[in-house]
């Protein structure tokens, strides 16, 4: 764990230093406009060069680079994660979509956040994606809506941003007002809710957290989010607060600089200015207070004050909506799987029905065999039930490894499902088995 924890800082310093438009040679001063690109060919990178239509492979490292809007598209990306974060797909599509919209060379990428949290290790993989660009800015705007604000595992992808803004009425944190019927709550699997206090008539939810792995816990996230938050200069222990309640965060004073750190760790030298929040209670900020602690960058009211803000206000936007086409082609294997699932039942147990009278009928068929090769009447009856019978168990069982296939290719696809895929290829390997089976039966 250590060791993981340790590339993670390594990796983020390296991204932290790394975004360019103007290159300058070290050694001949000779510059141009451009943009890096996530595409590596050894020790090189792929850089998009100005009024060029071919891209070069340069080592980044022999130019001085500068961030700057020359040489890149008039062009924003924006996405949006607004709703929890619960889905391996969207994940998925987060991640690839992030870095094909990077590779584009917009002047930055702009993700909208308003999310009550989710699952640590989706939260991880859209952190990672994120802190993966190294040759485009992100910024993150917590602009409000269902949930008001960035909450436990969203706010740790906002903090994995370079720039964070939030609207006026929004907040950042571990705790949010959310309205939930009965029914909701009954929903919220592992989740730790609170509700002792009722501002408003509505429960306070802390830690909408849902770890998918035992090693998926707040503590894992406490130290990752802390690692974020100095990745981009931000108070750590303001950060770890948000998703630790045994963290408690105070402002300081010494030598006229202002410092947040930890109450356990506050020196006699130090001047106490406010504590943020107590042990045992994970810290929420207001957007003033986001800003107050180095959190959040600026307030702005809208999406096109922040534009404004960021010199892109004559920017084309253009909005990605592939996670949220990954939401629906999941809701629409879930949907499929749900009918195929009840199918599979019983049609294996209409198979399993008629194996039962086909053994049955050819045992008496056996037993009403010719007599000096005369055929009964007795046993060509027998004979025609046995052929019906034979007939629809193959085509029950070809039905049968129909939707078996159909489940898997599903169940591979979509791992949101939580489908048992061993069981269900058992399951479709044992009726193609049957069918075999029936098939080579010899006549009687």
């Amino acid at each position: 764990m250590a060791k993981y924890l340790i590339s993670i800082v390594a990796v983020l310093f390296f991204f932290s230093n790394c975004f360019a438009d103007t290159f300058t040679h070290r050694q001949t001063g000779k510059s141009f406009n451009g943009y890096a690109t996530q595409i590596k060919r050894h020790n090189t990178t792929q850089v998009r060069i100005e009024n060029k239509t071919r891209p070069q492979y340069l080592d980044l490292g022999d130019y001085e680079i500068h961030y700057n809007h020359l040489g890149r598209k008039n062009k924003v990306f924006t996405f949006s994660i607004k709703e929890p974060v619960d889905l391996i797909c969207e994940a998925e599509a987060f991640e690839e979509a992030i870095l094909l919209a990077a590779d584009h060379g917009p002047l930055f990428i702009l993700i909208e956040i308003d999310t009550s949290g989710g699952r640590i290790d989706l939260a991880k993989r859209i952190c990672g994606a994120i802190i993966q660009i190294d040759n485009c800015r992100t910024v993150a705007f917590v602009n409000g809506g269902k949930f008001d604000g960035a909450y436990s595992t969203g706010a740790a992808i906002a903090i994995a941003c370079d720039e964070l803004y939030m609207a006026d009425n929004t907040t950042i944190g571990g705790a949010t007002l959310v309205s939930y019927t009965l029914s909701d709550l009954t929903n919220v699997r592992r989740r730790r809710v609170r509700t002792s206090r009722r501002p408003y008539g509505r429960p306070i939810v802390e830690k909408p957290i849902v770890p998918s792995r035992p090693d998926d816990d707040a503590s894992t996230l406490t130290t990752y989010i802390a690692a974020l938050a100095e990745k981009n200069n931000r108070p750590a222990v303001i950060a770890k607060a948000m998703v630790d309640e045994s963290i408690e965060a105070i402002e300081v004073t010494e030598g006229g600089e202002t410092l947040f750190v930890e109450g356990q760790n506050k020196k006699a030298t130090q001047t106490l200015v406010r504590t943020w929040n107590e042990r045992g209670s994970l810290l929420t900020l207001t957007a003033a207070e986001a800003v107050h602690c180095n959190i959040a960058d600026k307030i702005v009211s809208s999406q096109r004050e922040l534009l404004a803000v960021l010199d892109a206000a004559k920017a084309g936007v253009v909005r990605n909506n592939d996670c949220e086409k990954a939401k629906r082609g999941f809701g629409r294997a879930r949907q499929d799987f749900n009918e195929i699932s009840p199918a599979i039942t019983h049609l294996k147990g209409r198979s399993e029905e008629l194996n039962r009278e086909l053994n049955m009928v050819e045992s008496l068929t056996r037993g009403r065999g010719p007599l000096y090769g005369y055929r009964s009447y007795w046993y060509e009856r027998d004979a025609i039930e046995r052929q019906r019978l034979r007939n629809e168990l193959l085509f029950t069982l070809d039905r049968l490894i129909l939707n078996y296939r159909r489940a898997i290719q599903l169940a591979n696809e979509y791992l949101d499902l939580n489908a048992d895929i061993d069981s269900l290829v058992e399951g479709m390997n044992s009726a193609v088995a049957k069918f075999e089976e029936i098939r080579r039966r010899p006549p009687m």
